[in-house]
C-alpha cells in the first residue's frame, strides 16, 4: 500500500496543530493554578469603616492611613496606641503578587501629657514594584489575614487645592448644644475666608445636629464621627495627674487635630487649629487672605503662625441688643470686654499653618515641622476667645472694653438670621 507524500505532510501538520493547542491550554491552566491566590482580579478586601478602628489587641485604634510623599513615599497611619505596644507590621495588597508584610516604624507624637494612650504615627514603607490600593497594620503575625481590616489608600494630587483655608475643630462632646455660637462662628469663618470647616463629633444635641447637617448639605462642613468614649476612658483634663482614672486626655484632641491636618494636607492651602469658641480675627485687615499675604511678606520662612489668646467676656447690657433670645447658646456679639493679657495668653495660642510643612502638631504648638514657627503680634491679629465663665481672680473693674467683633455685625447678622429662619422659624 502506498501513501502519497502530500497526504503524509498534511497528517503531520494536523498533529503539530493539535499538540500546540494542547500545550497552550496546559500553559493557561498552569498559569491560573500557580498564580498567588490573593492576586485574582475579583479580590474583595475587608474594608474598614472608621475612624477609630480597634485592632484585636484592644490597645490600638486606627484613625486613618495617609499617603505621604514628602521626603520618601510612605503610608503614614494615624493611630491611638497604648504606650506598652511597640511592635507593628504593615500589610500591603499588591495587585501583581498578593500580600506583602513590612515592619512598621513607630513615630509617637511627643505631647508630654502623660496619658497611657498616645497619638502615634505608624510609618509603612511601600514595597518596591508593588501596585497597591489597599493596606493595613497589625500587631502580631497571623495566618488568618482575611480578618485584618483593610484601608483604601487615595493619593491626593499635590497643589490642586479645593480650599484656601480649612478650620479644624476638635471634638464636640457631652451632647454639646451651643446652637447660636455654632451658627455665628461658622458664618464668621466664612466671612473671614474659610472654604471648609471640619468638626470631630463625639456627642451633640439635636439642635446642633440639625445645624451640622445644614452646613454639611451646604458643602462648607465636614463632620467626622469621633466615638472615642466608646473605646477609651476620656478626660476633660488636658494633662494626666496621678490617680486620674482616664486613658486619654480631652476626648483625644491631639489625635483629632493631627488627623484633620493630614486629612486636609493636600486639599487646603492653610489649616487653622482652634475650638468652636475661638476665632482668629485680623485687626489691621478684614479677612484671612489679606492677613496671610502680609504676614508672609514679613516672615517669608514661616509656615506656622501662632496667635495670642485673648479672652473676651459677654455683657448684654453693653452690646445693646440680643437678637436671638429664642435660640439656645452664647451670642458672640455680646463679648465686648476682654481680660488683661496674662501668662495664659501666650501659653495657649492657636495656629494657622501650612500643613505640608508640619509632621506632628499639638494643641497650641507644632511638635515637629520643617519650617519656622512665629508668634503674630497683637497689632496684626488676635485669637478672639469667647468665655462664658470669667476668671474670678480678675476684677470686673479691670476688664477692658473692646468691641472688635462688632466690626463684623452688619455682615454677620443677616447671614445668621437666614440660617435661624430656615432651621428654627419655618411655619
Amino acid at each position: 500500500m502506498f501513501v502519497r507524500v502530500d497526504e503524509k505532510m498534511s497528517c503531520s501538520l494536523k498533529q503539530k496543530f493539535i499538540v500546540c493547542n494542547i500545550l497552550v491550554i496546559v500553559f493557561i491552566l498552569l498559569s491560573y493554578l500557580l498564580q498567588p491566590k490573593d492576586s485574582k482580579t475579583n479580590y474583595v478586601p475587608n474594608i474598614a469603616v472608621g475612624p477609630l478602628i480597634p485592632l484585636q489587641d484592644n490597645k490600638t485604634f486606627i484613625i486613618a492611613p495617609y499617603y505621604d510623599p514628602r521626603n520618601s513615599s510612605l503610608i503614614r497611619i494615624l493611630a491611638i496606641v497604648h504606650h506598652t505596644v511597640n511592635n507593628f507590621f504593615c500589610l500591603f495588597y499588591c495587585k501583581q503578587f498578593g500580600y506583602v508584610h513590612v515592619m512598621a516604624e513607630i513615630d509617637t507624637v511627643k505631647d508630654n501629657l502623660g496619658f497611657p494612650f498616645e497619638t502615634t504615627n505608624l510609618l509603612c514603607a511601600s514595597p518596591p514594584e508593588c501596585n497597591y490600593t489597599y493596606m493595613s497594620v497589625y500587631t502580631n503575625r497571623t495566618k488568618d489575614i482575611s480578618q485584618i481590616p483593610m484601608f483604601e489608600i487615595s493619593k491626593d494630587p499635590i497643589g490642586s487645592f479645593s480650599a484656601n483655608f480649612t478650620v479644624c475643630i476638635s471634638a464636640f462632646y457631652g451632647k454639646f448644644d451651643n446652637v447660636l455660637q455654632v451658627i455665628q462662628t461658622i458664618e464668621m469663618y466664612k466671612i473671614l475666608g474659610a472654604s471648609r470647616v471640619t468638626i470631630y463629633n463625639t456627642s451633640c444635641g439635636d439642635n446642633v445636629d440639625k445645624v451640622l447637617r445644614y452646613y454639611t448639605q451646604e458643602g462648607v462642613l465636614e463632620v467626622v464621627p469621633w466615638p472615642i468614649d466608646k473605646y477609651l476612658k476620656t478626660s476633660k483634663k488636658w494633662k494626666y495627674v496621678e490617680g486620674l482614672d482616664s486613658e486619654i486626655g480631652y476626648y483625644g484632641q491631639i489625635a483629632s487635630l493631627n488627623d484633620c491636618m493630614y486629612r486636609n494636607m493636600f486639599k487646603s492651602k492653610y489649616v487653622l487649629l482652634n475650638d468652636i469658641d475661638e476665632i482668629i480675627i485680623p485687626l489691621k485687615y478684614w479677612d484671612w487672605p489679606t492677613l496671610m499675604r502680609n504676614l508672609h511678606k514679613q516672615y517669608p520662612y514661616t509656615s506656622v503662625f501662632r496667635f495670642i489668646n485673648q479672652i473676651f467676656l459677654s455683657s448684654e447690657q453693653e452690646s445693646g441688643f440680643n437678637l436671638w433670645n429664642q435660640i439656645p447658646g452664647d451670642d458672640i456679639l455680646q463679648h465686648v470686654y476682654k481680660e488683661p493679657i496674662n501668662n495664659l495668653s501666650t501659653t495657649s495660642p492657636k495656629m494657622i499653618m501650612n500643613p505640608r510643612k508640619v509632621i506632628h502638631t499639638s494643641i497650641h504648638s507644632v511638635i515637629k515641622a520643617d519650617s519656622d514657627m512665629t508668634y503674630v503680634s497683637r497689632q496684626h491679629a488676635i485669637l478672639f476667645h469667647c468665655k462664658q465663665k470669667r476668671n474670678n481672680a480678675i476684677l470686673e473693674r479691670d476688664w477692658i472694653k473692646d468691641d472688635i467683633i462688632l466690626r463684623y455685625k452688619s455682615t454677620l447678622v443677616p447671614k445668621v438670621n437666614a440660617v435661624v429662619q430656615k432651621l428654627f422659624q419655618q411655619h
